[in-house]
This record gives C-alpha cells, structure tokens and sequence, in this order.
C-alpha cells in the first residue's frame, strides 16, 4: 500500500477524534432537573435513555460509582440533542457486583 495513502488515512482519522472532542467541549452542558421544578408543558421528550427498548431488560451499562452513571446518561442524552434531564433514577446493584446505573428522560425545553 501507498505510503502516501496510509499517512493521509491516519491524518483524516486524527483530524476527525480531534474535531469530534472540540465538539463535544463547546456543546452546553446537559441539566438534570429536580422532580416538579419543570411543568409537562414546559418540554417534550425526546428520548427515554436506557430504559425504552426490549434490550435493557438483558443489558445495562454499569458505572463504578454514581457520578459516573450520572455523566454517561447525560451525554447520552446531549448526543439525542437534548437540553436536560428529568426523572433520573440511579441505581446500584452490588449483589451481583454490576455498580451503578441511572435512566432517565432527555428532554428539549420548550
């Protein structure tokens, strides 16, 4: 194979992770709101995240601690475009030594 062609490739690759990373620094943090501190008619929904298909009856993705459950769902949502977050619920299921889990709603605000 073309040397030329390999460093082009690994170049565009590069180039890629970094503009990717810048994007994801500049978007505005995703708010998780407190139950009743938003009406129903002040958002919708756009996406249950980890709790709205049949998978997650077989598989959920496991934190080491809460805080770190809490940023996964979170950017989970960002990458739906959502604003923010409402009905988050963590859970930590040591008994079967699987850590920390949350699912919630991402939300667009009205």
């Amino acid at each position: 194979m073309n040397p030329a062609k390999v460093a082009a490739a690994v170049l565009g690759c590069v180039l890629c992770v970094a503009v990717e990373s810048a994007r994801a620094a500049d978007a505005a943090p995703i708010r998780v709101f407190d139950a009743g501190e938003l009406t129903l008619a002040r958002y919708t929904v756009v996406k249950r995240i980890w709790a709205g298909t049949w998978r997650s009856a077989f598989w959920v993705p496991t934190h080491n601690d809460a805080a770190d459950a809490i940023a996964a769902l979170t950017s989970k949502a960002a990458d739906a475009g959502a604003d923010g977050v409402v009905n988050l619920h963590c859970l930590n299921d040591t008994s079967w030594g699987r850590g920390y889990f949350c699912y919630g709603l991402a939300i667009k605000l009205k």
